[in-house]
């Protein structure tokens, strides 16, 4: 049997076929990468482990896209910080700002625990809270609405004849 030697050049179907082979095989993933959305994804197919490390927060997730009836129990964890301050008796604008771990998120923030026994024998009993609100890392309100608070703060100021102490905290969230 005698072999052909000869190189043939390839048909023009050959040539079709290969370069659709080729553009099917380097091509592929990508367009199945840009077709998968949540629509298309099974129930517990993606494990938390294939997940990024805080690629899920409430700044990429659109408003009223997970409730709380989804979420499996201490999915969400809250935590308070606070600062304590001592206002001399008389003292005004004492400033308290307690903020949250970097990268949490403020929910919110109030002010309280003066005891009762700092106003023995004082000639004003309530303390006096010129403002309480929302916080920027150096204590000044948010004025645009693009910027996130960080803490709480709050304004104090004494008006008794003893020193008086506050408790200013902010409301947490994990993120």
């Amino acid at each position: 049997m005698k072999i052909n030697s000869k190189f043939r050049r390839p048909s023009a179907a050959m040539v079709v076929a290969a370069t659709a082979l080729t553009v099917a095989v380097a091509g592929g993933g990508a367009f199945a990468a840009i077709q998968l959305n949540g629509n298309s994804l099974v129930n517990k197919s993606v494990k938390n482990i294939k997940i990024a490390n805080q690629a899920i927060n409430n700044r990429t997730l659109a408003s009223n896209s997970v409730l709380k009836s989804t979420l499996a129990p201490g999915a969400i964890t809250t935590y308070i910080r606070y600062q304590q301050v001592t206002v001399a008796a008389g003292g005004d604008n004492e400033v308290a700002t307690p903020t949250c771990n970097a990268g949490d998120d403020v929910t919110g923030g109030g002010y309280g625990g003066v005891p009762a026994s700092t106003y023995v024998n004082a000639t004003y009993s309530d303390p006096v809270v010129r403002w309480s609100r929302p916080a920027l890392a150096n204590g000044a309100a948010p004025t645009a609405s693009n910027q996130v608070p960080v803490g709480w703060s709050a304004d104090l100021q004494n008006n008794s004849s003893n020193t008086a102490q506050f408790l200013v905290y902010v409301v947490c969230l994990s993120a």
